[in-house]
């Protein structure tokens, strides 16, 4: 925003730097006799900075705002994002991105956050390592804020739900590479660059290794994750091809845990203590099955069913150590982790991904290969 008056003096206008609040100002020459009045002026949000300075002007400025005053005035070339993140770097680095995780209230997800950063440094970034606390709305603020920053060349999100999208379409509006990282979102269009463990291969694997015990027609609980969370999608399209494939398990309980220990708990509870059979488990992480041993432990039955999930935190590591829990996969972060940000330095090194999409294989732990992992 720009006002002009007309105080009848020769003068011209010029871009410059605001260090009151870091925003492009406009310097107004005013110029009479050997005097040089210059008003400055940035609009931040509703915050005004406003410097007023009345100091001799060399004869060569006043010489140029003479020569200048009939001249059209230019408007400053604007800079987007991460243009500006890549310019004001000088330390020899790729720039400074943003990691941004759904939550980091288990083992895995902390050891990823941990990693994502330690890969990032050794590589040339610097990161700034942000959680949502499972809040879609939090986390689109992160991406926000972010973007307003002007901080950063890129954004890696571990997706809480579909509605970050909408910080996905301004972040590439601001010239920002944007990709995911572990859990995703279905519309990619403003997304460079997926990157995650294959979660419906888990899924697949879980339900034929009890296949593999169990034989081809046998009683299953399936404990999901949250509804519609974008972890719960995958692993359920890997359930859902193991069930087309071998179509006598019958499933005869299938409820959400909602990634909880105690939810799962109160959720099987009701199912062990129906009367009806059941022959098998999987969950969708080790954090439900953690409830769900219990309620086996309760009926009787723990170490006798086989059951499967995710994410090999130390509790259920123990519990396959015990012979209380078949298995569980590793989402393999450390690969994870090094594919975005080896994808990330071609993107803002100016190359060319070749793929858009890139899955690492999980890393099924059992007690046959548990001292191992």
């Amino acid at each position: 925003r720009l006002l002009i008056f007309d105080l009848s003096f020769s003068y011209f206008y010029q871009p410059a730097f605001c260090f009151n609040c870091g925003f492009n100002r406009i310097l107004c020459f005013f110029i009479e006799q050997k005097s040089a009045y210059y008003i400055s002026g940035c609009f931040v949000g509703s915050e005004v900075c406003i410097r007023d300075r009345n100091e001799p002007a060399p004869a060569a400025q006043a010489s140029t705002a003479k020569e200048t005053s009939e001249e059209k005035v230019t408007k400053p070339e604007e800079t987007t994002a991460g243009e500006s993140a890549q310019t004001e770097k000088s330390d020899g680095s790729l720039g400074k991105i943003l990691f941004l995780q759904t939550h980091n209230n288990n083992s895995f997800m902390s050891y990823m956050g941990e990693v994502f950063v330690e890969v990032a440094k050794e590589n040339g970034f610097e990161c700034d390592h942000l959680t949502a606390d499972s809040d879609e709305a939090k986390q689109l603020s992160q991406i926000e804020q972010g973007i307003a920053s002007k901080e950063y060349v890129g954004i890696v999100c571990d997706c809480t739900g579909e509605g970050v999208t909408l910080g996905f379409k301004e972040a590439k509006e601001a010239g920002m590479f944007v990709m995911t990282l572990h859990e995703g979102v279905e519309d990619n269009t403003y997304v460079d660059c997926v990157v995650a463990c294959s979660l419906a291969q888990t899924g697949y694997e879980a339900i034929s290794l009890e296949v593999k015990e169990l034989g081809e027609a046998f009683n299953l609980a399936i404990v999901n994750g949250s509804e519609g969370h974008g972890a719960t999608v995958a692993i359920r399209k890997g359930y859902d091809k193991a069930l087309a494939e071998y179509p006598n398990i019958n499933v005869v309980f299938d409820g959400a845990g909602n990634w909880n220990a105690e939810d799962a708990m109160a959720l099987t509870e009701t199912w062990f203590s129906s009367g009806t059979k059941i022959d098998g488990v999987v969950c969708m992480n080790d954090g439900m099955a953690t409830g769900v041993r219990q309620v086996m432990k309760d009926n009787g039955v723990l170490g006798t069913l086989p059951i499967y999930s995710n994410d090999c935190e130390l509790d259920t590591l123990d519990a396959i150590e015990a012979g209380e829990q078949r298995g569980s996969f590793d989402m393999n972060a450390q690969s994870q982790c090094e594919a975005a940000v080896e994808a990330m330095k071609t993107l803002v090194t100016g190359g060319t991904l070749k793929e858009k999409e890139i899955y690492v294989d999980p890393l099924l732990v059992t007690k046959e290969n548990l001292q191992e992992y």
